[in-house]
């Protein structure tokens, strides 16, 4: 008789531009979390408990308390226990590379590295711990500057413990310039005069400016404020809190004026309209 193996437990959190996946193996002979290959983003993998194995490829790096490892997801992450059959837990928070400086710009140096960041390091991760331990009841406004305030923090270790002298971000500092900006867009969402025209005023910089921002992450400013108001009415129309709440203020509150504009546009984008959606969201979670 062949025993399944025990798998960890996931919870993942999205915070604006930030995912928070925090991981829990607790079973005798855990497999590891795999997490996909994402370009342009970066990982930040720091232990809750005991010691945990970070794999890319054939490489491998074990990080316990206080230590930090930072790597780029062009590869596949695997995170898991270092010491088999003993329990582990761990924290990975993943982020758009441009937010915060690691190396050079328009090279392919690939980060993947340890480092002792204590003070700075276990300061990041109880914030991580709790800002995902709460995302539930906040807002999308408060939601949103929860991931400011992690990249933010996530720059201080990076800066302290990863990003030597020569590898500085210039003195534009386009990447504290992007926190902001997304960080701006996030907080409103629900404003109907929400344009990159806006935005790059707010900002004191060129339409110009803003639109090659966002050209090196591969989108446009319009691009990014529609997918993000996609992205939160999703969210909001799985809300169980919200379930009272019309498909129509849902729309509103994301910053579609009429409600035939909400439902082309996230039917263009999920493939029905989101009071198909929500009824069939529900459906599944009653079903379960």
């Amino acid at each position: 008789m062949t025993l399944a193996r025990a798998r960890p437990v996931l919870q993942t959190t999205e915070l604006g531009s930030v995912t928070v996946h925090r991981v829990a193996f607790v079973a005798a002979d855990p497999g590891p979390q795999v997490f996909d290959a994402v370009p342009g983003m970066h990982a930040l993998v720091l232990s809750l408990l005991g010691e945990i194995s970070v794999a890319r490829g054939e490489c491998e790096l074990v990080v316990r308390d206080e230590a930090v490892a930072l790597c780029d997801t062009r590869v596949a992450l695997r995170v898991g226990p270092s010491v088999p059959d003993q329990a582990a837990a761990a924290v990975v928070m993943c982020f758009p590379g441009s937010a915060v400086p690691t190396s050079p710009p328009n090279t392919d140096t690939v980060r993947y590295q340890t480092c002792d960041a204590a003070g700075s390091g276990p300061l990041l991760r109880s914030f991580l711990v709790e800002a995902a331990a709460r995302a539930s009841g906040l807002t999308a406004v408060e939601v949103a500057r929860f991931g400011d305030a992690a990249l933010h923090l996530a720059a201080a270790v990076l800066e302290r413990h990863f990003v030597g002298g020569a590898e500085m971000c210039p003195p534009s500092q386009q990447p504290e310039l992007m926190t902001r900006v997304r960080g701006f867009i996030d907080r409103n969402l629900g404003n109907p005069a929400l344009t990159p025209s806006l935005v790059a005023a707010v900002h004191h910089i060129s339409i110009r400016n803003l639109q090659r921002l966002f050209k090196e992450e591969g989108t446009t400013p319009s691009e990014w404020i529609r997918q993000r108001r996609l992205e939160n009415s999703r969210r909001e129309l799985c809300d169980t809190e919200l379930r009272s709440s019309s498909i129509r203020e849902i729309g509103l509150r994301n910053g579609f004026g009429q409600p035939s504009d909400f439902s082309r546009v996230f039917r263009a984008r999920y493939g029905v309209p989101p009071g198909r959606f929500r009824h069939a969201w529900f459906r599944r979670e009653a079903d379960d």
